[in-house]
C-alpha cells in the first residue's frame, strides 16, 4: 500500500447514520472498547490516558435498555495499581462473569509494563472485585484481547518496541510489519502470528472456530481457523479502505462490527498530536465459515460529530460507538444498511 493510500488525502467522508442518534451522558473522555453482556449492559473502557492526553481512567457499564440514563461508574474493589484500561474482553463461567482488562503502565514508565487484570463481576452489576493480574515478557505493547476459556485469551501487540524513542519511532513507520498476536495459556504467552500490520482488534466467533484480526494499517480484517490453541491457519482477508480498530461479533449472526477511521491522514496526525478531530466510521461485515461475504456502513461523519470511532457494538435494535478519547453515541438501527443480508 502506498502513502498516499494510506493517507486517503483527496477522501470525501459522507454523513451516514442509522437512525436517532444521542450522546450517552457521563462519557466525556472515550470509550475505547465496549463489551455487551446478553442482559443488555454493556462495560466501558473509559479515559485512557495516552502521551500529552488528560483523560480520567474509569470502567463504566451502560445500560441499552434505557438509553437516556447516565453511563455509571462501576466501583472496584481490591484493586490497588493505576487503571488506564484499553482493550475489555468478558467471560462467563458457572454463573459468574468475569472481566478481563488491557491495563497499561502510566506513561512515565519505562520500559511500559501493561498487564492484564482479572475482576470479577459483582451480582448487582454496580461493582468488579479485582482477582488477578497477569504479566509477561510477551505483553509489550498490549490494545486488544478475547478471552476463550477462563485465564486463557489471545491479545495483540500494537507495539513492541521498549525504549520510548524506539516506541516513537514504530509509531512513525506504523506501516512496518512489527506487531502480533499472543495466546496466553494462563501460565504463559506465547506468539502465534508474527509480522502483523498494526495489530488492533481481536475477536472469535460464536463457536470459537475462528478468530478475526483487524491490522489498522493495511486497512484491513483477516481471519484464521483455530486449529488448536497455538496453531492459526490463514482462512481469508478483505480491505475496508479505512484504518479498523476494535471487532465485535455479533452473538446470534456471527458479523462482525467494526470501528474504524475512514481518513489515515486525520489519524496518523492525530496519534502524532497535530490533530484533535478524526472522522469516524461503523461497518458491518458478513462472515460464513470464516470467509467474509459483503459489508455496509452503518455510520460515518467527518468528525465533527463523534471524533474517532474505536468500537462498534449491536444490541438489538440499537448501537453504541465508543471513540479514543472523544464521546459516547447510542443509535437506533432503523437503515437498511443495518437490516440487510450480508
Amino acid at each position: 500500500m502506498g502513502c498516499r493510500e494510506f493517507l486517503d488525502v483527496n477522501k470525501v467522508i459522507h454523513t451516514n447514520v442509522p437512525g436517532p442518534c444521542k450522546f450517552v451522558k457521563g462519557v466525556e473522555h472515550g470509550a475505547e472498547d465496549i463489551a455487551v453482556l446478553p442482559s443488555g449492559v454493556a462495560i466501558l473502557s473509559t479515559g485512557r490516558t495516552r502521551t500529552g492526553s488528560q483523560g480520567n481512567p474509569a470502567l463504566m457499564t451502560f445500560d441499552f435498555s434505557t438509553p437516556q440514563e447516565a453511563a455509571k461508574l462501576l466501583k472496584l474493589t481490591g484493586f490497588k495499581g493505576a487503571l488506564n484500561p484499553h482493550g475489555i474482553s468478558v467471560y462467563t463461567e458457572s454463573g459468574q462473569t468475569y472481566v478481563y482488562v488491557v491495563n497499561h503502565a502510566p506513561n512515565t514508565q519505562s520500559p511500559p509494563s501493561d498487564t492484564i487484570e482479572r475482576f470479577l463481576l459483582n451480582a448487582d452489576r454496580q461493582g468488579l472485585t479485582w482477582e488477578k493480574s497477569f504479566r509477561d515478557s510477551e505483553f509489550l505493547g498490549l490494545n486488544d484481547l478475547v478471552v476463550v476459556g477462563k485465564d486463557k485469551f489471545y491479545t495483540t501487540n500494537s507495539f513492541t518496541m521498549q525504549s520510548k524513542l524506539l516506541r516513537e519511532l514504530e509509531m512513525i513507520f506504523f506501516m512496518v510489519p512489527l506487531q502480533n498476536v499472543v495466546y496466553f495459556d494462563g501460565k504463559q504467552g506465547t506468539v502465534v502470528l508474527n509480522g502483523r500490520y498494526g495489530s488492533n482488534g481481536i475477536n472469535v466467533s460464536p463457536d470459537k472456530k475462528f478468530l478475526y484480526l483487524s491490522e489498522l494499517t493495511k486497512k484491513r480484517i483477516s481471519s484464521f481457523r483455530i486449529v488448536s490453541s497455538l496453531k492459526l491457519e490463514p482462512i481469508d482477508t478483505k480491505y475496508l479502505g479505512s484504518l479498523p480498530n476494535s471487532v465485535d461479533v455479533d452473538p446470534e449472526t456471527g458479523d462482525l462490527w467494526v470501528g474504524a477511521f475512514p481518513s489515515g491522514l486525520a489519524g496518523y496526525a492525530n496519534w502524532l498530536g497535530f490533530a484533535n478531530q478524526i472522522p469516524s466510521q461503523a461497518l458491518r461485515i458478513g462472515v460464513k465459515d470464516g470467509k467474509f461475504a459483503g459489508s455496509a456502513e452503518i455510520y460515518s461523519d467527518d468528525g465533527s460529530v463523534l471524533s474517532g470511532a474505536s468500537v462498534v457494538v449491536p444490541y438489538k435494535r440499537a448501537i453504541l460507538l465508543g471513540t479514543t478519547d472523544n464521546k459516547l453515541l447510542h443509535c437506533q438501527l432503523l437503515s437498511f444498511n443495518a437490516a440487510l443480508k450480508l
